[in-house]
C-alpha cells in the first residue's frame, strides 16, 4: 500500500508523468522554510546564486527540508523504498511580471538514468496567477525534443534555454500549489511556467531525487541518502551540512557543483552560474 499517495495518484503519475497537488508539509512547516530562506538572503545577499545546485550542501535548513517525512513517503511511493538526493534548486519568482521559464524537457542536460523525479516543494502560494509550474501530460512518454540556448531573457533557467520545436501549450496543465504542497513529475516531461502576475513572490525548491539504483556512466557525480540504504554505491556522498555555508560547506560545495555543472552545462556558451555567479548575459557569438 502508499504511504502518502493512493493508488490512482500511482497510475496518474504512471500515465501522465505527473501528480499535484500533493500535502507534504503543514503550512507553518513551509512557513519556517520560508523565513529560513529570508535570512539566508538578508546575512548572503551576494551569495543567493548559490542556491540554484546542490543547496541542501550549504544550509542545514535545506538538508532538513529534503527529509520531511512527507516529502520522502510521497517520494517513495514512486521510486521505493531507498532514496538519493540528487539535487536541489531555489526557483523564486518575483512578482514583477516578467520572470519565466520556457518550455524544457530536463533530459536534455542531465544524463542519470533511468528517472529523475523532480518534487517541486512550495514555500509560498503558487497559482497560475504567480506563475506555476505547467506540464505536457504524457510527455516524458515522447521523445527528447530539440533544445536551443537563449541570452539576455527573463527566463530562470539556467540556460535560458527553450524547446526548439512546436508544443501544444492548449494540453498544458498547471501544477497549481499551496505553501506546503509539491508537484512531483517526471524529469523527462515537458514543462514550463509563465510569468508571475501576483502579489507575492513565488517560492519554489526543486528537489531532485533518485532511486538508489539510479545511474551515470560518467563522471561519478554525489548525492544524499535520505531514506533507506544505498546498496548500489554509484554516487559519492554529500557531506551533510553543519553550518549556514561555512567554509566547509563551501569548499565541499564547490567540488560536488562543478563535476554536476560539466554535465549540466555541457557544449553550453556561458559558465555555470551557481559557480560564476552570473545568470543572464548577452550571446558570446552576439546573437
Amino acid at each position: 500500500m502508499p504511504l502518502s499517495l493512493t493508488p490512482a495518484q500511482v497510475q496518474s503519475f504512471t500515465r501522465d508523468g505527473f501528480v499535484a497537488p500533493v500535502r507534504v508539509m503543514p503550512a507553518e512547516r513551509a512557513a519556517h522554510y520560508r523565513r529560513a530562506l529570508e535570512s539566508f538572503e538578508a546575512n548572503h545577499p551576494n551569495d543567493r546564486i548559490k542556491l540554484d545546485q546542490k543547496a541542501h550542501m550549504i544550509c542545514p535548513w535545506i538538508d532538513e527540508m529534503i527529509r520531511e517525512p512527507g516529502l520522502l513517503d510521497a517520494t517513495e511511493d514512486l521510486l521505493g523504498p531507498d532514496l538519493l538526493c540528487w539535487g536541489t534548486s531555489l526557483r523564486a519568482k518575483a512578482a514583477d511580471g516578467k520572470t519565466f521559464a520556457g518550455w524544457h524537457q530536463d533530459t536534455a542536460y542531465a544524463d542519470v538514468k533511468p528517472i529523475v523525479l523532480i518534487v517541486a516543494v512550495a514555500l509560498s502560494p503558487c497559482r497560475a496567477v504567480n506563475g506555476c509550474i505547467r506540464g505536457i501530460p504524457g510527455s516524458h512518454n515522447g521523445p527528447l525534443l530539440p533544445h536551443k540556448e537563449a541570452f539576455g531573457t527573463s527566463s530562470l533557467l539556467s540556460r535560458e534555454q527553450y524547446i526548439d520545436a512546436p508544443i501544444d501549450e492548449a494540453a498544458a496543465v498547471d501544477f497549481e500549489l499551496d505553501a506546503g504542497e509539491a508537484a512531483l513529475f517526471n524529469n523527462a516531461i515537458c514543462h514550463s511556467s509563465n510569468p508571475n502576475t501576483g502579489d507575492d513572490r513565488r517560492i519554489v525548491f526543486l528537489v531532485e531525487m533518485i532511486p538508489t539504483y539510479a545511474y551515470q556512466h560518467e563522471p561519478r557525480e554525489s548525492a544524499t541518502l535520505v531514506r533507506g540504504t544505498d546498496s548500489y554505491g554509484n554516487f559519492d556522498v554529500d557531506p551533510q551540512p553543519q553550518a549556514e555555508l561555512g567554509a566547509a560547506e563551501a569548499a565541499a560545495w564547490k567540488r560536488a557543483v562543478a563535476i554536476q555543472a560539466s554535465v549540466l552545462f555541457r557544449g553550453a556558451e556561458r559558465p555555470p552560474r551557481a559557480l560564476s555567479g552570473i545568470t543572464s548575459g548577452a550571446s558570446p557569438t552576439g546573437d
